[in-house]
């Protein structure tokens, strides 16, 4: 089971999962192997139904009451692409998982206007902050793709970025503006000495370091509520930003690196609404 279980998880990474989804699933499967008391190859659909039964009355560790909605959501679709791991790879031969499970609404999030982006850029005191802030709005990179950025993906002279391993491994390409090539080529040029990895921010650096650094310009920032906005804020704005300048949501679709163009149609939706108020 243990094999099994560490085969799927460099699954979820070639696929280009993020490192929670890498972390979690497997210990969601875990979770129902534990609970069915079966090898993953003898589950059946009816021990599958039964998981989801326990899940919704399951107290919660951390506070009182059950687990959320999302969490139970989160942990049935560990299970549905485990088994669908098992059956692409002819570990099962029929797929127990056969149970239909509605995603839970999700919040609509708040946009940035573009005056408050421009003072966003202003409270940045150096090039890690102004090229973070490249990187995730002007280039609407997930926090995994800045982290995974390499120096050889910024081709300065025809002023594109390459995202090589985005999410579920697709590939895009994304035109840079003059101000993001001048910034990036000055970054480079600053750190040539002291970053000699592959890596732009270098090997060291996480996701949460970028989190921090943009809770830093939000504290810097006047007249902006820092409790309506996340960092993926900044790739949702940028998608609405690029819808108010004309730009058609299929090559906004292809600029995020969307699989699906229904999940595009979320910041569609977003810039309408700005717009009718």
């Amino acid at each position: 089971m243990n094999e099994t279980l560490l085969n799927f998880r460099k699954e979820l990474q070639n696929l280009g999962y993020s490192k929670g989804v890498i972390n979690n699933y497997p210990k969601y499967v875990r979770k129902l192997i534990t609970f069915c008391k079966e090898t993953p190859e003898k589950i059946t659909t009816q021990q599958i139904k039964n998981y989801q039964e326990y899940l919704q009355t399951k107290p919660n560790e951390r506070r009182a009451g059950i687990i959320s909605e999302s969490y139970r959501y989160s942990n049935l679709l560990a299970i549905k692409i485990f088994f669908d791991y098992l059956l692409k790879n002819k570990i099962i031969l029929e797929n127990p998982y056969q149970i239909k499970v509605k995603q839970p609404a999700k919040n609509q999030r708040k946009i940035f206007t573009q005056e408050e982006i421009k003072t966003l850029y202003k409270t940045c005191k150096n090039l890690l902050e102004t090229n973070i802030l490249h990187l995730c709005y002007a280039c609407g990179l997930r926090r995994t793709e800045v982290i995974l950025l390499q120096k050889k993906d910024i081709n300065l002279e025809e002023k594109l970025l390459f995202i090589r391993k985005g999410k579920g491994r697709k590939r895009r390409v994304i035109p840079l503006t003059k101000i993001t090539v001048k910034d990036l080529e000055n970054y480079l040029k600053s750190t040539e000495n002291s970053n000699k990895t592959n890596e732009f921010l270098g090997q060291n650096y996480t996701g949460n370091k970028i989190y921090k650094l943009f809770k830093k310009l939000l504290e810097r920032a006047e007249n902006i509520n820092k409790n309506d906005y996340c960092l993926h804020s900044l790739r949702h704005s940028i998608a609405s930003h690029l819808l108010e300048n004309q730009m058609n949501i299929e090559m906004v679709r292809d600029f995020l690196g969307h699989e699906n163009l229904k999940t595009t149609q979320i910041y569609t939706r977003v810039n309408l609404m700005k717009s009718e108020k």
